[in-house]
């Protein structure tokens, strides 16, 4: 499995929970594997579909996540409510907006990505690199922070963040 920083947090409450979950920008549905093999129904989210899963708890959803409006996304996504968001390794920063009105009351929000520190990070452009601290100060009353990490990863030495937020 691709590592996240918070890895065992994320493992402890797909392990003990069960409910609908959203992988957006899923790219190789690694954490799609995890989630189906613990029973959660789930919806990814990507430009292609990288695995023929035949499971009825399974949706994709063919999403240019950059390219298609907001409305559009909510729209197309908001049918159901889920008990776990998480969007690792990609960032389009109006999808902030929007993922709280995916969520159920107590559902979790994992979020890792790049980020730009003394002008380098690993992308070659710094709009899809976070910026310092840029997810301990979003500003969403009905989004809790519980976990915040800013430094290098465990396995390559990239600059990243990452959170875990509760929708209240």
């Amino acid at each position: 499995m691709n590592q996240v920083f918070y890895q065992n947090s994320l493992l402890k409450f797909v392990r003990t929970k069960k409910g609908r979950a959203l992988d957006l920008a899923s790219g190789n549905e690694t954490f799609v594997k995890l989630l189906l093999k613990n029973n959660w129904y789930v919806d990814s989210v990507d430009l292609k579909k990288n695995n023929n899963f035949k499971k009825k708890n399974y949706t994709f959803h063919c999403i240019d996540l950059e390219k298609t409006k907001l409305p559009k996304i909510r729209n197309r996504l908001a049918l159901r409510k889920y008990d776990l968001v998480i969007l690792f390794r990609f960032l389009h920063r109006p999808l902030f907006r929007i993922i709280p009105f995916l969520m159920k009351k107590n559902g979790l929000f994992f979020c890792e990505t790049f980020m730009i520190q003394n002008g380098k990070g690993k992308l070659n452009t710094k709009k899809n690199m976070l910026r310092e601290k840029e997810l301990f100060n979003l500003k969403n009353c009905s989004l809790n922070l519980l976990k915040f990490y800013q430094g290098k990863d465990s396995q390559k030495g990239n600059i990243i963040q990452t959170a875990i937020f509760k929708k209240v």
